[in-house]
């Protein structure tokens, strides 16, 4: 269990959903991961404090992802 999720989103932004996400009781919650063209630290912090466990900033390539989930002790 990972969640890749984008930024922007046509029913709710990925920060609503990221607060949602970690509202739900559940005994092992997902790794979340934001993958979005927002790329200020402003925008980094502001995910994270959402809930999100890490960031990667579009484009991006599949060595870059791997890392990132190796880190998370997901890959």
């Amino acid at each position: 269990h990972v969640v890749l999720t984008d930024w922007d989103m046509p029913e709710m932004d990925g920060l609503e959903f990221v607060k949602q996400l970690r509202a739900i009781p559940t005994p092992k919650p997902p790794v979340v991961i934001f993958c979005t063209s927002k790329n200020t630290a402003q925008d980094v912090h502001a995910g994270i404090r959402a809930g999100a466990d890490d960031y990667i900033v579009k484009p991006f390539d599949e060595a870059g992802l791997r890392a990132k989930l190796e880190r998370l002790g997901r890959g």
